[in-house]
């Protein structure tokens, strides 16, 4: 697990008309603050990566679908720099992950069906600076997105 990320289980709450699907409080221990949120949509094998926020928080929560992210450290004081990670989240792992600054992430659609992702950002996408890398092809990240996804 790279350093500094959070997964945490997050509640379904059910009932005659439906669910609502808890994201985060601001009473939460790992809440960093709001900036803005906003929703991704992910079509199934298509990848959206990889981004790099010098300074904001991410919390991602998949409201719809299923999708993989993957993380990769590449911070110089890490501890585990040139770590990969693989969360597979959506309807069948309904959770909250916590991505500290500085950590490549990008995600692949999963399924038949689009996926809907979350963003509660710790500061506004103007405030924030911002790297990005070609998904399958940069001399920083060696990820295989094409391998089969379990």
């Amino acid at each position: 697990m790279i350093d500094g990320v959070i997964i945490k289980p997050l509640r379904k709450i059910p009932d005659d008309r439906g669910t609502i699907m808890k994201m985060q409080e601001r009473s939460d221990l790992e809440f960093k603050g709001f900036g803005e949120i906003y929703f991704s949509t992910v079509y199934p094998g298509i990848v959206k990566g990889w981004h790099l926020h010098k300074e904001a928080v991410l919390n991602y929560a998949v409201v719809k679908g299923m999708i993989k992210l993957v993380l990769y450290d590449n911070r110089e004081q890490s501890i585990t720099r040139g770590e990969i990670q693989e969360i597979y989240l959506g309807d069948h792992n309904y959770c909250l992950v916590q991505i500290p600054p500085n950590v490549w992430n990008g995600f692949k659609g999963l399924g038949t069906d689009y996926a809907i992702i979350a963003d509660l950002i710790t500061i506004t996408h103007d405030q924030d600076v911002m790297e990005r890398l070609d998904p399958h092809k940069n001399d920083i990240i060696s990820y295989n997105w094409e391998t089969k996804d379990r």
